[in-house]
């Protein structure tokens, strides 16, 4: 014992040291532990050397060795000093001891949660080349383009359909992944920035793939506009000039039949041309409106020249209307006229029946009743003549005139001026009769007066 005493200042700096040293030991295990569970999200290669940092001082955790030899050595410099430093001394090492082992349970867990992170962060690396890919994928499926023909829309299409080909290829890869990480999640101390992780990577893969479908949809549509810009506007030329040429065929005929079959004919033709023409020009701007989504501007202009150049053709369908409504009034006209004549003929003929019948039954009618019938007569027939009058200056208006009138047309002038003859004839032979009933009404009447003027004479001669 008298070494120890002896020897105690040497003795307690080295006991000093010793219990500094543990308490500095304990102190970084602390900090270690902060360090690993503090919100700080580290990249892999920080984070693994805090682990390594925390697995180098938590190598001999228990430190057995060095609070026993604590223990003893005080024990040995205290044996014949005063109480109070004894009790002082004492109550340093059994801090330091209590701190210890409280410091050891959450070691332990620590020890837990740094595998649960280090398994995390190595997700995160075994994330980091697939989020790169499909951030790739992401930047060419949403990047500006300006393709200025069908050549260039192709090779975006073959890109893009190569991109999605890749994606195909890395999903069972990146589904694995994201079960795995799901697997993780389910872990009650996980740590915040591993749903980040899986979340970028499960919504990463769904927004990347759909928006490498939409631009492919795009940039097929884009080339179907291309080609149908191209093609549209060759057939809508060729349907301009089919336009003038049927306009060139609308004629006038002056056969009811020929004239209202011809202009079924035309308005057909004239239904189809115009509802072929609207729809292309339709199309061809639906087509450059598709793309003039991914069309330079410079491009766009030219097209829309282009465009505007087509717009001003559209007068032809006008045109053509014109001449088909013409056409439309001349067959109205015709049918009217034709009606006119077919009706007068009709009607000429019970007019023939109606002064025939005045006639003969003359024996059998008072004179007055056959004045009136055939004043009657005489008044329809002068009404239509007034139509035929009407009639003349329509066939003046709607038939073509000259020695080069063509067959149908001189038809109507014919029977026109047959029904004109019948009916100015059938309106003198009624005035003729007329006239007849009207001297026998004339004499009938005198008769009767000289009879009302001989009666009383007679009467009063006879009484004489």
């Amino acid at each position: 014992m008298a070494f120890w005493q002896e020897n105690y200042q040497f003795v307690k700096e080295v006991y000093d040291m010793r219990h500094t040293k543990m308490a500095e030991w304990m102190e970084n295990v602390e900090k270690a532990i902060s360090r690993i569970m503090a919100d700080k999200v580290y990249t892999s290669a920080e984070f693994k050397r805090e682990r390594d940092t925390f697995n180098a001082l938590c190598k001999d955790l228990e430190r057995t060795e060095v609070k026993k030899w604590l223990a003893q050595i005080l024990e040995i410099l205290m044996a014949e000093r005063a109480k109070d430093l004894k009790k002082t001394e004492g109550e340093k090492l059994e801090i330091l001891i209590k701190k210890h082992e409280e410091l050891i349970p959450n070691v332990q867990k620590t020890s837990v949660m740094v595998d649960l992170y280090w398994k995390c962060y190595a997700y995160g690396d075994e994330l980091k080349p697939h989020v790169e890919f499909l951030d790739g994928i992401m930047l060419s499926s949403t990047r500006d383009i300006a393709p200025s023909c069908v050549e260039n829309v192709d090779e975006l299409i073959e890109r893009q359909e190569k991109s999605l080909s890749q994606l195909d290829t890395k999903k069972n890869v990146v589904s694995d992944l994201i079960g795995k990480g799901q697997v993780i999640l389910e872990h009650p101390d996980k740590p915040r920035f591993l749903e980040g992780h899986v979340k970028r990577i499960e919504e990463g893969w769904e927004d990347t793939k759909t928006k490498a479908q939409e631009r492919l949809k795009l940039l097929q549509e884009t080339k179907d506009a291309w080609v149908g810009y191209a093609e549209n506007n060759e057939t809508i030329a060729n349907e301009f000039d089919n336009a003038e040429e049927e306009i060139k065929k609308i004629k006038k005929h002056f056969n009811l039949d020929a004239a209202l079959a011809d202009l079924e004919k035309r308005q057909n033709l004239y239904n189809k041309s115009n509802n072929t023409i609207n729809g292309l020009f339709k199309t061809i701007n639906a087509n450059l409106t598709c793309m003039s989504i991914t069309l330079p501007e410079d491009k766009k202009k030219i097209l829309e020249k282009e465009v505007k150049a087509v717009e001003a053709k559209l007068e032809v369908t006008g045109r053509f209307k014109e001449k088909v409504t013409k056409i439309e009034e001349f067959c109205a006209a015709l049918t009217s006229f034709d009606n006119s004549l077919k009706s007068i003929d009709s009607w000429m003929k019970l007019a023939t029946s109606e002064l025939k019948d005045i006639k003969e039954a003359s024996g059998n009618m008072l004179p007055e009743d056959r004045v009136a019938r055939t004043m009657d007569l005489q008044e329809d027939i002068a009404a239509k003549i007034e139509i035929l009058k009407a009639n003349a200056g329509t066939e003046l208006e709607l038939l073509p005139q000259g020695d080069k009138c063509p067959s149908d047309a001189q038809a109507y002038k014919k029977e026109l001026a047959r029904i004109t003859k019948y009916m100015t004839d059938l309106a003198e032979n009624t005035r003729i009769e007329c006239d007849k009933y009207s001297n026998d009404v004339k004499f009938w009447a005198e008769y009767r007066t000289g009879i009302k003027e001989f009666t009383p004479w007679l009467v009063g001669a006879e009484k004489a």
